[in-house]
């Protein structure tokens, strides 16, 4: 076996300080959901005992394979965990530039995974992570878009798997190599040398020059990686919030009818595959026009005969609304299709009422509405 595959036990301390990435605290900044398949704690406190696996060169790539319960809203990404340890002295300040990589409808094959789509990859925006020793290095990445959980679910109970994975663009432990493996690298939750494989049978990949990815839990080269190179789950962890959270929300005050003001009343929220109810109410012969567009361009139209109105929204489309006892009720269906997430849509409502003003009516409250799931 060659030496740069070397597993160097080590204690690895919680990460104070780092070069430009987030504050290193663990769980979530805010609101989100927290992932991770490591052993080791959330919020470490003190020193870890972890594995330092020596063997990556620059150029290779160590990931986590996260799963989604098939019922959980598509994720954005807010947040990347990067684990970097020195193995001998458990020195600080090794430094080290990564690339991050995010991955969406990953599949297994036996120890192959299909790692699905490349949905992001940070070098393709210009930039790199740069991490240190030793402990979690954390990345914002809010500000990417990233959305993962868009792939069909799989598999019995149905999942659907995203990977997070960092690829070493640079590695300046100064001495290391790729012959005989850097003594600043990823880290597992593992330190003992065992006679099995701890790590999760499907949670670790692990991209070899010239072979690609594979499970270093089963991967072979002439011998088994695992337990006596490598062992544990890598310290790769992500925070995640719902991508496409429906809403309905009034953005703006409306003019009054001789009923008063008429608002926009949310039944059911914007979501696909089902039917939006929106009541109308505080009107004075239970008929309005709904408009509806992607614009939101206050316009003064007193000089169109809607004296003292303000139109919120476009007219692209336009619904008519029919009910009873002074509210209407406007219904409009989703399909159930992926690529109406995050549409933003604005509505105001034209409330019929001929001896009202020279236009023959008013203009409701106006909402913002984001089609969700």
């Amino acid at each position: 076996m060659h030496p740069k595959f070397a597993r160097t036990a080590a204690l690895v301390a919680v990460l104070t300080g780092s070069l430009s990435v987030a504050t290193p605290a663990q769980g979530c900044s805010g609101s989100g959901t927290f992932w991770k398949r490591d052993n080791l704690p959330t919020v470490p406190s003190g020193p870890l005992a972890a594995a330092v696996i020596r063997g990556l060169c620059e150029g290779e790539s160590a990931g986590v394979v996260f799963e989604m319960p098939a019922n959980m809203p598509p994720q954005r990404l807010k947040e990347v965990v990067a684990p970097w340890g020195e193995a001998t002295a458990g020195t600080p300040g090794f430094q080290a530039q990564l690339d991050v990589l995010i991955y969406d409808g990953v599949s297994w094959s036996g120890g192959i995974p299909n790692m699905g789509n490349l949905v992001f990859q940070l070098s393709s925006t210009g930039q790199g992570m740069p991490v240190q020793t030793h402990g979690f290095n954390v990345l914002d990445v809010s500000s990417h878009d990233i959305v993962v959980g868009l792939a069909p679910a799989t598999g019995t109970p149905p999942v659907r798997r995203f990977a997070v994975c960092f690829r070493v663009d640079l590695n300046l432990h100064p001495t290391g190599s790729c012959a005989t493996g850097y003594l600043a690298n990823f880290f597992t939750d593992t330190q003992t040398q065992l006679f099995g494989c701890s790590g999760n049978a499907q949670a670790n990949v692990m991209e070899i020059q010239g072979v690609g990815w594979r499970n270093p839990n089963t991967f072979s080269l002439g011998l088994p990686l695992c337990p006596l190179y490598y062992n544990g789950n890598w310290g790769i962890r992500c925070c995640t919030e719902d991508a496409y959270p429906a809403y309905y929300t009034t953005i703006a005050a409306g003019c009054p009818s001789t009923a008063g003001v008429s608002h926009l009343v949310p039944a059911t929220l914007p979501r696909i595959g089902t039917t939006m109810l929106v009541v109308i109410d505080h009107l004075p012969y239970s008929v309005a026009l709904m408009l509806m567009d992607f614009t939101n361009v206050p316009i003064d139209v007193t000089a169109f005969g809607l004296t003292g109105c303000t139109l919120q929204t476009g007219l692209t489309f336009n619904y008519a609304c029919l009910g009873g006892g002074g509210t209407a009720v406007h219904s409009l269906a989703f399909p159930l299709d992926n690529s109406l997430l995050g549409i933003v849509l604005f509505q105001q409502a034209f409330v019929i009422d001929p001896p009202l003003n020279p236009f023959g009516g008013a203009l409701s409250d106006a909402a913002q509405m984001q089609i969700g799931i």
